[in-house]
């Protein structure tokens, strides 16, 4: 019977243990990302759900900037009907990218 000081073991403990603190680090990188951005009005953004969906928070950040850039250059809100609700969108948009901007690694774009 193996014990915990038998050679044929300690590849695969030190393996365990290097596996461990990665999926510790990690977990806490991402923990500075507030879970949601709300607006002055109540309006919310679910930042982690971004992450989630893009990896990243560096991920989530270049996502949300592409669409808010797509949005500006395709006429901003005039070209909505309800452009008073666009309005409060880009509004929590841009809170969830300083938000992001704050939490990630990635630096802001520069102009």
């Amino acid at each position: 019977m193996p014990t915990v000081f038998d050679e044929s073991l300690r590849p695969r403990s030190r393996a365990v243990g290097l596996v461990a603190t990665l999926l510790t680090v990690g977990a806490h990188a991402g923990s500075n990302c507030p879970d949601v951005v709300v607006s002055p009005s109540g309006s919310t953004f679910n930042v982690a759900a971004l992450i989630a969906d893009t990896g990243s928070p560096e991920a989530a950040l270049d996502k949300a900037r592409t669409a808010l850039s797509q949005v500006k250059s395709g006429g901003g809100c005039r070209i909505f009907e309800d452009i008073a609700a666009c309005e409060e969108t880009l509004l929590v948009a841009k809170k969830a990218i300083a938000a992001l901007e704050a939490c990630s690694a990635a630096s802001p774009p520069k102009h």
